[in-house]
Parts: C-alpha cells; structure tokens; sequence
C-alpha cells in the first residue's frame, strides 16, 4: 500500500510495479556464480557466456553494451555507438568487443595509461604520445601505427 522505491536509485514506482533488469547486480551474482563454480564444471558450464556490461550513456535503464571505445574509455549500446560514430571527430577512435579487457590493455602505454598512437623504430615498439614527446622514446624516429 505504501508507494515502492528503488533501493539503488530511488526511484518512486506505482502501484504496479513494472521492474526492470538491474545489470550492476546481474554482473556481481554472475562473477559470484563463476567463482563459487569452477570445482563444478558440467555440461551447462561449457558454454561460457559473455559478460553483460551495461552502457556508459544510458541514463534510465542501461542497456547492454555492444562495443567498447578505447578513446573515450566508454562501453556503448548500439543506440549510443551509431551516435559516436555518426560525429566525425570520432571516426579514428578505435572500437574493441565488450569484455576484450586483454585487448584495451595491450592498446594502451603500461607506464602513462594511454592510447598507443605511434611506433618507435629505433626500440621497434608501439609508443604513446607522452613516450615521444617528455619519455624515454624522445628524440627517437617515431612513426604513425598506420604507417607502422
């Protein structure tokens, strides 16, 4: 009888309750599952699913993100990703699949966390814009990735 809130977000609902997926708590029970389960691998378990990572953009109710973007460190539903990639200030920004968390590592400097932009054929290694300009690789011969 009394009006129902969200214990997250607080939201007020109606009388009748129309609830939705909550993704945050999804993805804690599923890494709880998977932890608690591994001693236990059957035939259900073989099928490994993906990990759903809700939409950086998404304000009311996140939907599952399809990509990831390295530039904007952001995770994007399909909604939100034809609207980054419909700006032209964002058609170099480099796309990876949801969860490819070993790839957006590999893409980024391990010593300033940045994007790897450039590639140093003095050392032959990929480099980022600080490496070249203040690092290690500063008066080296540094040539752009698509060049590389």
């Amino acid at each position: 009888k009394a009006p129902y809130s969200c214990p997250m977000c607080k939201l007020q609902l109606g009388p009748i309750l129309e609830l939705q997926k909550n993704f945050q708590l999804c993805s804690i029970v599923e890494a709880f599952l998977a932890t608690t389960s591994k001693g236990q691998q059957g035939k259900c378990s073989a099928e490994v699913e993906k990990e759903v990572v809700p939409c950086d953009f998404c304000l009311d109710w996140s939907q599952p993100a399809v990509k990831t973007c390295l530039s904007c460190d952001a995770s994007l539903c399909q909604a939100h990703l034809n609207k980054h990639n419909a700006k032209a200030s964002q058609q170099d920004h480099i796309l990876v699949e949801v969860g490819a968390g070993g790839v957006a590592a590999e893409r980024r400097c391990s010593e300033h966390g940045r994007l790897l932009e450039g590639y140093c054929q003095d050392e032959g290694q990929y480099v980022c814009a600080l490496c070249c300009i203040a690092g290690c690789h500063k008066d080296h011969s540094i040539i752009t990735l698509k060049e590389a």
